[in-house]
């Protein structure tokens, strides 16, 4: 239980410094949350859904669930910088819209009501335990409702991951976990959820120079993980290795819970 709070602490900071420079950064994240959002649409009941946003960040997807003008949206971060972004852009473009936003880490999340749809964009990567938050996100669905979940998939950073290997001699190591297609269908299943729909593409950003992607998946809060520095050789050889193209593989998920 310490170990997970440390962790979840450690996540906390660090997208707390890296709020105010996010949004200049995380488009691989906006691209995502975009396809999440349409995918979605055809699954949504016909009246006004009860909405809940999880790792809602600057607020990429909350806009685009705002804008269904919702019978409620709440949105969950784990950072309470990333929450006053959201909370700003949501005040500036839907306030009249009834909204709610929660500082908590999801996997400790306990709403008092049930929703229509339930989205998670760019958020499962940082989870410890997938299946036990979706028995905890079962209970919190009303009968024939969807949990959307946009991730990345495990081609993410490739490059990276190369050049870090080719550099150090060693594997990249970080807190996010990317995971392939089928092995987070195979997880959901086990779990109890039924895959209605999905869809995947490769998005490539592209970058000035090598030190300006490291600088920018720094802010991202994805990189910088490492158990072992790098010493001025590694480093080096890592700058002298790394592209300018760096690829995000965005995979979108449309579930229902069989159960339910």
């Amino acid at each position: 239980m310490v170990q997970g709070w440390q962790r979840i602490k450690c996540l906390m900071q660090n997208f707390s410094l890296k709020a105010a420079k996010y949004d200049s950064v995380s488009k691989p994240q906006e691209e995502l949350a975009e396809g999440l959002f349409e995918l979605s649409l055809d699954y949504l009941p016909n009246t006004p859904p009860a909405l809940l946003d999880i790792g809602c960040g600057t607020g990429h997807l909350s806009l685009d669930l705002a804008s269904l003008f919702p019978k409620s949206l709440d949105c969950l971060d784990i950072s309470k910088e990333m929450l006053s972004l959201c909370k700003e852009k949501l005040q500036a473009n839907f306030p009249n819209i009834k909204w709610r936003l929660f500082e908590n880490d999801a996997e400790n999340f306990e709403p008092k009501e049930k929703y229509d749809a339930i989205y998670c964009s760019a958020t499962i990567q940082w989870f410890n335990n997938i299946p036990a938050f979706l028995t905890k996100a079962k209970k919190w669905l009303n009968p024939n409702s969807i949990l959307a979940v946009g991730a990345f998939g495990e081609k993410t950073l490739c490059e990276l991951h190369k050049a870090y290997l080719e550099a150090t001699g060693r594997q990249l190591e970080t807190k996010a976990k990317f995971y392939s297609l089928d092995k987070l269908k195979a997880i959901f299943k086990k779990s109890g959820f039924e895959l209605l729909e999905s869809a995947e593409c490769l998005y490539t950003q592209n970058f000035e120079s090598p030190i300006a992607a490291l600088k920018t998946l720094g802010n991202m809060g994805v990189t910088g993980v490492s158990k072992k520095p790098l010493n001025r050789e590694e480093a080096k050889k890592l700058k002298e290795s790394l592209g300018t193209n760096f690829s995000w593989e965005l995979l979108a998920m449309i579930f229902r819970a069989s159960s339910l």
